[in-house]
């Protein structure tokens, strides 16, 4: 560890004690632009605190500061988990008694991170506005005022519950994969994404990949002297865009969307490289779309697998609630002790039409009907 990292640690926590991996937190109070106002008290005033911090992917750590201080002061054991390949960013988790053994019972999961750029907050008679609105600030202050209530109308239930904040959500999941070292065996897990408060039953699967495409350069007066490398992968893609998806009857259509696009040295010469970046939306198998892509390209291009995950079917929830089909990718495929639940869930307010957009919202009306839900289920799974 550098003296830079070192002295950036000793100054967030005057004491450090580990338990199962995670630094017992007891911190100097971070700046001002690192707080949360106290009288915070409703939801959406705390949803607004917490959108005033900038915490694009990469530099949660003053969001993280903050959270920490709130839960602190509100009479939370906060534990933070520094990840290994940076130990400035931090995982966050919060219980109301020491956490030993299997952990929490109940575990309420959220990312602290956020899609660029950053949005300010503005409150709306109806709504909130604002980047990470719904995705996933709405559901970090949804879940920690359910936290709270709990611990007001019951806390031998709150006892029993926990607060998993991660990073990196958005870009490579490296927080909850970081959090797979503590070996937390909850009996229960909700994941707070923007479902309209539905329940999903169904997420599509992931698979990341790139294509490149290697040409010859010459110039474009001479196309004879040359290979362009761009018109290679154009014929590929089209291969790929025209090809017959595979469909299923629950999950619906397996998609690709071609994110990037990069290729070429200037407008009058024949590119020597081209490269497409790649994301399909999966309904079969994670095997069955490499396969085919392969197939596809028939050597055509390099082909680099990037990540994946496979379609994930999550638990039913107590009768009455609505229930959807989600095609986003979530941390839920990367926790790796899933096969220990009793139940997992996907849930949150907010519309993932709007997520990552420019004009990112969440009804109130629902922020605050998610506080009663997750309180609910809380309740009746640890009942």
């Amino acid at each position: 560890m550098s003296s830079t990292s070192k002295s950036i640690l000793m100054s967030r926590s005057t004491t450090a004690l580990f338990v199962l991996g995670l630094a017992a937190v007891t911190l100097a109070r971070p700046s001002e632009k690192c707080m949360l106002k106290p009288e915070s008290e409703s939801v959406k005033d705390l949803l607004v605190e917490l959108m005033k911090i900038e915490s694009i992917s990469g530099n949660e750590v003053c969001v993280g500061d903050a959270i920490l201080d709130y839960l602190k002061t509100t009479g939370w054991i906060v534990k933070t988990q520094p990840l290994a390949s940076n130990n400035e960013r931090f995982n966050i988790l919060a219980t109301r008694k020491e956490v030993t053994g299997k952990g929490p019972k109940f575990i309420f999961n959220s990312h602290l991170d956020t899609v660029p750029p950053f949005i300010a907050p503005e409150k709306e008679t109806d709504k909130i506005t604002g980047r990470g609105a719904n995705d996933a600030k709405g559901q970090l202050a949804a879940m920690i005022k359910a936290a709270e209530k709990l611990v007001k109308e019951n806390p031998k239930i709150a006892a029993e519950i926990g607060l998993l904040f991660v990073v990196g959500e958005e870009v490579d999941h490296i927080g909850m994969q970081e959090a797979n070292k503590l070996d937390l065996q909850p009996d229960y897990l909700i994941v707070g994404e923007p479902t309209e408060l539905k329940f999903a039953l169904l997420q599509k699967g992931v698979v990341k990949l790139t294509i490149k495409a290697h040409g010859k350069a010459a110039h474009s007066g001479y196309p004879q002297m040359g290979v362009n490398a761009i018109e290679k992968l154009l014929d590929i893609l089209d291969d790929l865009r025209f090809h017959d998806w595979p469909s299923d009857d629950k999950l619906g259509n397996t998609t690709m969307n071609i994110g990037l696009l990069q290729g070429g040295q200037a407008m009058n010469a024949l590119a020597a490289e081209a490269q497409a970046s790649i994301l399909f939306r999966v309904t079969t198998s994670v095997a069955d779309i490499q396969g085919t892509v392969k197939k596809i390209v028939d050597g055509r291009a390099d082909i680099k697998f990037l990540g994946s995950n496979e379609p994930v079917t999550l638990s039913e929830p107590p009768k009455g609630y609505p229930t959807d089909i989600v095609a986003y990718n979530t941390d839920l495929p990367y926790f790796e002790n899933s096969d220990k639940l009793k139940a997992a869930f996907l849930f949150g307010p907010g519309s993932i039409t709007s997520a990552h957009s420019m004009h990112e919202f969440i009804p109130i009306e629902e922020l605050e009907k998610a506080v009663e839900v997750h309180v609910d289920l809380a309740k009746k799974m640890l009942a």
